[in-house]
């Protein structure tokens, strides 16, 4: 049998790709060259909701008229209604009443007043109902 070489062949040869197998570098450790450390005091003006929900609502003749039962806070970050448990015992026969926030005021114990809110005032508003 006799081989023919033709110069397809040798082209095929010669334009063949030649794949080259990467070499990787040694690696022999590695260490932290330095550390930036960045301090900022921030302090926080105002009041902590975990202090405020639960917390006992008194007008401004010192009368008991609702709790916080919780806070909504707007799209812009800011507190912006206080929804007060109004009426009832331990939770029976109360009901949820939307306060806009701006209208507490602080009172002399860190207390939050109502002024001129009463118990029947607010029992006479509109139920609040949770969206979801």
């Amino acid at each position: 049998m006799k081989t023919v070489f033709t110069p397809l062949a040798a082209a095929l040869i010669v334009a063949a790709p030649t794949f080259a197998v990467a070499e990787e570098k040694p690696v022999a450790g590695g260490s932290i060259m330095g550390v930036e450390v960045h301090v900022e005091s921030v302090v926080a003006n105002g009041y902590s909701a975990n202090k405020l929900i639960g917390q006992t609502v008194h007008n401004d003749q010192k009368k008991e008229v609702g709790m916080v039962h919780d806070l909504i806070v707007g799209t812009g970050g800011d507190v912006s209604l206080a929804i007060v448990e109004v009426g009832g015992f331990l939770g029976m026969g109360s009901k949820w009443v939307a306060v806009p926030a701006g209208l507490f005021e602080p009172g002399p114990k860190a207390e939050l007043v109502l002024p001129g809110a009463t118990e029947a005032k607010l029992k006479e508003m509109p139920a609040f109902r949770y969206a979801h």
